[in-house]
């Protein structure tokens, strides 16, 4: 798994780390796991609909939300404008969940 950075100019999304192949639903779950209990984020927030989820998270201070939907696949964004050490801090964020997904140290038996 690898994480992509994307940069819009699309309304209220204007940078988004994606995972790549880990974009289904099922998988949202397993990275929302891994930021929650591996990585001490704390939950704020969570919505579910038909063809989205997010999560909105805080960690030591930094909030962000967890995002699924159905042609995008998971990421990680905040839905305002922020500045690049904002999204430096997310990207390291970004780049955790991936290291520990690609270790094998988190997997989906370990939902519970």
């Amino acid at each position: 798994m690898t994480i992509l950075k994307n940069v819009t100019e699309i309304q209220n999304l204007y940078t988004y780390f994606e995972f790549k192949d880990y974009d289904g639903w099922d998988e949202f779950d397993i990275i929302l796991l891994t930021l929650t209990k591996h990585m001490g984020c704390h939950e704020i927030e969570k919505l579910e609909g038909v063809y989205s989820k997010h999560c909105i998270l805080d960690f030591n201070g930094l909030d962000f939300k967890l995002m699924y939907h159905e042609d995008f696949g998971n990421y990680l964004c905040n839905q305002e404008k922020k500045d690049e050490n904002y999204y430096n801090e997310l990207e390291c964020i970004a780049k955790e969940v991936v290291s520990r997904l690609n270790t094998n140290t988190i997997n989906s038996t370990t939902i519970a």
